[in-house]
Order: C-alpha cells, then sequence, then structure tokens
C-alpha cells in the first residue's frame, strides 16, 4: 500500500509466495494487474483503493478469464472503472463475498434487473477460455447464486437506482451500504438475507420498495421520503428492529402508531 515505485517484476517476484491469500496494493500507481493474475493464484482479498493508473480492461481478466478463482473480497474503492467494468465484475464473479465501490465515481447504477446481465452473458458465450463459460448451459443454470455477502457503495455520486430482484439470486447478501449517494432516487430490493441496509444521506431518495424479511436495520436519515413511503416500504420487512428517519425534510413528526402497524417487529425508530 502506498509504495510508488512497484514495478510489474517486483509484481511476478510474489510468485514464489505460494500460500500468499491477502495483497493491498491500495494507493499505487500500477496500470497492469496480470502479474498479480499469474503470481498470486490463490488470493483471497485485493484491496486496489484509489489505484487511480488502473484502465477500463484492468480487471477483464477477473470477469472473461476466470482470474483469482479463490479470490472472496475484493476492493476497489475511489478507483476509475468505468460502468460497464463494474457490470461485469457484478455480473461474472459470481464468487465474491465482499466488495467495495465506495466512491466510485463511474458508477452510475445498480440493476440487477432481468436485462442487466444479458450482455456479460453474451461476453462470455463468446470468449471460450473463460472459466465462467461452458458449452453445457446447464451449468450456469444449475449455479447461478452469487456469494455476495457485503456490498458497500458509499458515495457514488451518480448512482440513481439501484434494483435487485429476487431473480438476481443475492440468496446470501446480508449487508448494503449505499449512503452518501446524493443522486440516488429509487431503491427497489428483494434480498431474502438482507439484515442491514444503510441509505443515510441519500437527499434524493424518493421512491422505496423493500422485500426483505429478515432485514432488521434501516437507516434512512436526510432521505428526501415521505411517512407513506416508509411505511409501505417496512410492511415487507417482517424482523425489523430499528428505523432511523431523523432529518428526513418530508417526515415531520412521525406517528409510531402507523408504524408499528405496518411492522409489529419495529422496536426501534429515531426520529426528530
Amino acid at each position: 500500500m502506498s509504495c510508488p515505485s512497484i514495478s510489474p517484476d517486483g509484481l511476478y517476484s510474489l510468485g514464489c509466495l505460494q500460500h500468499l491469500t491477502s495483497l493491498d496494493l491500495s494507493y499505487t500507481f500500477l496500470k497492469n494487474l496480470q502479474p498479480v493474475f499469474e503470481s498470486c493464484s490463490q488470493l483471497k482479498v485485493l484491496k486496489l483503493q484509489a489505484c487511480k493508473d488502473l484502465s477500463d480492461t484492468s480487471l477483464e481478466p477477473l470477469y472473461r478469464k476466470g482470474a483469482l478463482p479463490l479470490l472472496q473480497e475484493l476492493d476497489l474503492s475511489y478507483g476509475p472503472l468505468c460502468q460497464s467494468a463494474i457490470d461485469g465484475l457484478l455480473a461474472c464473479c459470481t464468487h465474491l463475498t465482499h466488495l467495495s465501490l465506495n466512491g466510485c465515481v463511474n458508477m452510475h447504477d445498480l440493476n440487477w434487473g432481468s436485462n442487466a446481465s444479458q450482455p456479460f452473458e453474451s461476453m462470455r458465450a463468446r470468449d471460450s477460455s473463460s472459466l465462467f463459460c461452458h458449452e453445457n448451459k446447464q451449468d450456469l443454470i444449475k449455479h447461478p447464486n452469487r456469494l455476495l455477502q457485503n456490498l458497500n457503495c458509499v458515495g457514488c455520486p451518480k448512482i440513481r437506482k439501484v434494483l435487485i430482484p429476487f431473480m438476481a439470486r443475492c440468496f446470501h447478501l446480508s449487508l448494503l451500504n449505499l449512503s452518501l449517494s446524493s443522486n440516488l432516487k429509487e431503491v427497489d430490493i428483494s434480498c431474502v438475507s438482507l439484515c442491514f441496509l444503510n441509505l443515510s444521506n441519500c437527499y434524493s431518495l424518493e421512491h422505496l420498495k423493500l422485500q426483505c424479511p429478515r432485514l432488521t436495520s434501516l437507516l434512512l436519515q436526510s432521505c428526501n421520503i415521505d411517512e407513506e413511503a416508509v411505511e409501505t416500504a417496512i410492511s415487507r420487512c417482517s424482523m425489523l428492529e430499528t428505523l432511523d428517519v431523523r432529518f428526513c425534510p418530508k417526515i415531520h413528526s412521525i406517528s409510531l402508531g402507523p408504524l408499528r402497524a405496518a411492522c409489529p417487529s419495529l422496536k426501534r425508530v429515531f426520529r426528530h
């Protein structure tokens, strides 16, 4: 981390560390990650925070050719990746359990609807060398579940919409942090395991639809959402215990009665 003179030869020398599982290259000036993909095949954690010189194609081996098949945690916060590269990672790297995209200014939407992954299904079909591409389509149907547990997208200013339907098969996603995404206006999430959802300081948020039966904490501080939308959103969150609606300009004197009627499990409400 923060070692500006790391060269490709230096990265290739990591190949002698046959049991290396965690590598932090944050705040470096790397442009080519191929030495990492070739030399560190056992990596489970890779941190690339604020690696501003990475190009949109730097991570293609991860989602085109199945590089680092054991990788579980990937941190790309404050990086320059474009939307298509982020979409590729989300669509194809289903083995990731923790992904951080904080401060990614080129990330526009998080859309895992039916049409969102089609370009990457086609891409995998074209790439015969990819570990994620199989002639037997039944393999893709048989093992489609994402292993993602934690997704952090804090302070992504261009995100306007988040759509995660059941068909996205995020059955393990338990934590989603979208706070400080100032232009986020619409959130529609259906996740059976989601426990914690942070939408604090998403000042533009107006539309919220949730079907998250295990959600226990929902943070809506400083959102532009009204009381009726909150009641509707929590009505399908049967285990919700904590709700934060402080400093929401459209919620002036929210009543606990309608909230508890919509969600009987509610125990704590933070308000003005």
